[in-house]
């Protein structure tokens, strides 16, 4: 049997455009090769070892500003390259953030996952590993034929999370099945990271529904993204994601994650331990403070339609 072929390739950062801090190509550690392999513990599993892994490029940086529009071109034309040279493929794993931004750009996973569809082709079945932090436009969704995030913030589960989305994929090369059925459920809601820990409500709950929702027949994978609260872009915003083999499971499922996220989002509170007893006994100030105005009365809105 020849053994599946899979390329390896991402970018991977979480980019706030309110700092003036532009992020370069000196802020990542970029692999190739081996040493891009070497990243995955699962490597030597005997899954991984049936599947000819071609490594092409991974650049990874600490959380910082946007990405200065010439490290990105240069890393997206080598991947391009890369693919090109690696001959026909039968998938890619797409290791990525989700919450990149780069100079000129508003969507550069999106922009980043069309361009190596044009160099692939609509066949290879593509899988994306990403933050629960990070964004899925409908783009990025358009692009890949399986979606899935941590699932655990503090995100102690990211290792882990990477080995499911390679395992999804290879698995489905190695037993011949064809590409799943996707649903993507947009929740319109935008929450920072400290309101939405996975340790306590209502994230512990909303997280909590995805074991018994993959356990169901026709489930492939159920996945959450809180989306990514630092960024001024129309992709930033709650998703849900759900693949498998039964269509109709599949956007049942999906909707029923999203409309659970929606009810409980106006729950969620900082997961920051309260003030301390003697900050509520300082005296006030001296002068009045400005009036602050109160928050626009949310409309009620439910999740948008899956696409499947």
């Amino acid at each position: 049997m020849t053994k599946p072929r899979i390329a390896v390739a991402g970018i991977h950062i979480e980019s706030s455009t309110f700092t003036p801090y532009i992020s370069t190509a000196d802020d990542f550690i970029v692999t190739r090769g081996e040493e891009l392999m070497d990243r995955f513990y699962w490597r030597n599993e005997d899954w991984a070892t049936q599947i000819e892994w071609i490594p092409v490029l991974h650049a990874r940086a600490l959380p910082g500003g946007v990405v200065e529009r010439g490290a990105y071109d240069a890393w997206k034309a080598e991947i391009l390259e890369g693919l090109a040279a690696a001959g026909p493929l039968d998938g890619l794993f797409f290791d990525i953030h989700g919450a990149m931004s780069v100079q000129g750009m508003d969507d550069a996973e999106g922009d980043l996952i069309n361009a190596i569809r044009g160099v692939i082709g609509p066949d290879p079945m593509v899988s994306a590993s990403m933050d629960l932090h990070g964004n899925v436009s409908q783009y990025l969704f358009n692009g890949c034929d399986i979606l899935t995030c941590y699932r655990l913030a503090p995100h102690e589960d990211a290792l882990e999370s990477r080995r499911r989305a390679a395992y999804n994929l290879g698995m489905r090369l190695l037993n011949g099945a064809p590409k799943p059925v996707k649903a993507l459920v947009h929740v319109p809601v935008l929450l920072p990271g400290e309101k939405t820990s996975t340790r306590i409500e209502p994230a512990k709950s909303l997280y909590k529904m995805i074991d018994p929702i993959e356990e169901m027949d026709g489930i492939l994978d159920a996945a959450i993204w809180i989306g990514f609260a630092w960024a001024d872009q129309p992709r930033c915003k709650g998703a849900v994601v759900v693949t498998g083999d039964d269509a109709d499971l599949v956007k049942e499922q999906a909707e029923r994650i999203g409309q659970y996220f929606w009810d409980v989002h106006t729950t969620a509170s900082s997961s920051s331990p309260p003030s301390p007893p003697w900050k509520n006994a300082w005296p006030p100030p001296r002068r009045a403070p400005s009036p602050s105005l109160s928050p626009t009365p949310a409309t009620t809105r439910v999740p948008a339609v899956p696409t499947t």
